[in-house]
């Protein structure tokens, strides 16, 4: 069956492969290359038996919506074309169709998830009640997964390659800060530590961030009075000169609340 033009909205055709973008909200980092190579040679013996969604970009170019493994199949098969639903939606709806029946599929880690919610609240300012509708789980549900975003790149990608639990990952959300983030699940990997023992790790590594950080500060304040001291001293110094020279001078230090404010008097 040859490609037709796109006419009408929701139109069933058949669509080269090659003229179909992927899909700029696939949220799913990782595919399974043997089961799409299973489903490249049932593609192969029998055809493409869903069709997959995408959108029309222009008059040739089409993007996914949903369909990526029957599409990656459909290359690896060497088919030339493939049965697609067209349909006229925006970037906003075509984020929330997308991510909606990525969703329904099994397998998709919880920070693939948190990202989907990211994409929908902060990409396209969907509130969490219209994402608990698109996704359908409940707002508490929605909430969490946009809090597993405090995580850096860096630290989402180790959770999945590490394989931490969703639950030892949330008490992570005691913090904001990615070096202890690291290191805790540094700790959890290497000692296969239980969820009461990684907490306990936790609250050790902000407590003592906290004492360090206090520390620092302790050694700033120390560090701002020796120079005080350092420019007094040099201050006088210069004031004992002038008296020495025959004028009469003299200085007050009066603190200010955060500051200090010095005032040089001088008898001409």
């Amino acid at each position: 069956m040859k490609c037709q033009e796109y006419g009408y909205e929701n139109r069933l055709v058949y669509l080269p492969v090659n003229k179909i973008l992927p899909n700029p909200y696939q949220t799913r980092t990782g595919f399974d290359r043997g089961s799409i190579d299973v489903l490249a040679k049932s593609i192969k013996n029998y055809g493409v038996l869903q069709p997959i969604g995408v959108r029309l970009i222009n008059k040739k170019i089409y993007e996914l919506i949903f369909g990526e493994r029957r599409l990656m199949a459909c290359k690896i098969a060497g088919i030339e074309s493939i049965p697609a639903i067209v349909t006229e939606i925006g970037d906003r709806e075509a984020a929330a169709l997308t991510i909606a029946e990525n969703m329904h599929r099994k397998n998709l880690h919880y920070i693939e998830t948190a990202d989907a919610v990211n994409i929908l609240n902060n990409g396209f300012g969907y509130n969490e009640e219209e994402i608990s509708q698109i996704l359908s789980m409940g707002t508490e549900d929605v909430k969490k997964y946009i809090e597993l975003n405090v995580f850096s790149k860096e630290v989402k990608n180790t959770l999945i390659k590490e394989n931490i639990p969703r639950e030892k990952a949330e008490l992570l959300l005691k913090t904001k800060d990615s070096e202890i983030h690291k290191k805790i699940i540094d700790k959890v990997k290497e000692y296969e530590l239980n969820n009461a023992k990684t907490e306990i790790l936790v609250n050790g590594a902000i407590k003592e961030k906290m004492i360090g950080n206090a520390e620092a500060n302790h050694r700033n304040i120390k560090k701002k009075f020796t120079d005080l001291r350092l420019f007094t001293n040099t201050l006088k110094q210069a004031v004992n000169l002038m008296n020495e020279s025959g004028m009469t001078s003299n200085y007050e230090i009066e603190k200010c609340k955060d500051k200090y404010k010095i005032c040089i008097n001088i008898d001409m």
